[in-house]
């Protein structure tokens, strides 16, 4: 069975792979390092260079090929890969996909400490250099609300269960992956 981790971008599905990974013994493989790998780019490379249409192209290509191969893993997904719709079918009839989801002041905080190598993140922010991170805070803070209001439905409609991230109690998310 391959345990799938679905949701937007810092709501924890990387850590909680890993974390699920160490608990379980399945091998965790992160779709996003994935194509990386294969492409030899970094991801904010294949998005400059390339552009957001070729990596999604990239991204269905390589999660087909993934639950085409595997059959026992975890799969840790970038948070876009659901909104694709054949990416989001593949998931709902190849995977046990869980939604980790998280308060959208917490995914901002997030966003502003972990922003290296997210494009999009960057993207937002570069016309922002001069504001207070209190500024930039608030910008993600909305983007994350915009975009939480548009992908929400699309995640809980390829999952079995909603987690929400937002104290990070992993103990708490790992159990409640696997009572599934």
């Amino acid at each position: 069975m391959i345990i799938a981790l679905c949701g937007f971008m810092t709501s924890g599905k990387t850590l909680a792979g890993e974390a699920l990974s160490e608990k379980t013994g399945k091998r965790l493989i992160d779709l996003d390092q994935y194509i990386k790998q294969k492409e030899e780019m970094k991801m904010e490379d294949i998005f400059r260079i390339k552009g957001e249409p070729y990596f999604r192209k990239r991204e269905k290509e390589c999660l087909k090929h993934i639950v085409e191969t595997e059959d026992d893993i975890i799969l840790s997904l970038g948070g876009g890969t659901p909104m694709n719709p054949k990416c989001s079918a593949i998931l709902k009839e190849k995977t046990r996909c869980f939604f980790l989801t998280c308060n959208p002041k917490v995914l901002a905080a997030r966003m502003l400490l972990l922003q290296d190598g997210r494009p999009l993140v960057k993207n937002l922010l570069a016309n922002h250099k001069s504001s207070t991170p209190e500024e930039k805070l608030h910008i993600l803070e909305q983007w994350a609300k915009e975009k939480l209001n548009e992908r929400e439905p699309i995640y809980k409609a390829c999952s079995v269960k909603t987690i929400d991230t937002s104290d990070w109690d992993i103990e708490k998310i790992l159990n409640q992956i696997l009572r599934g």
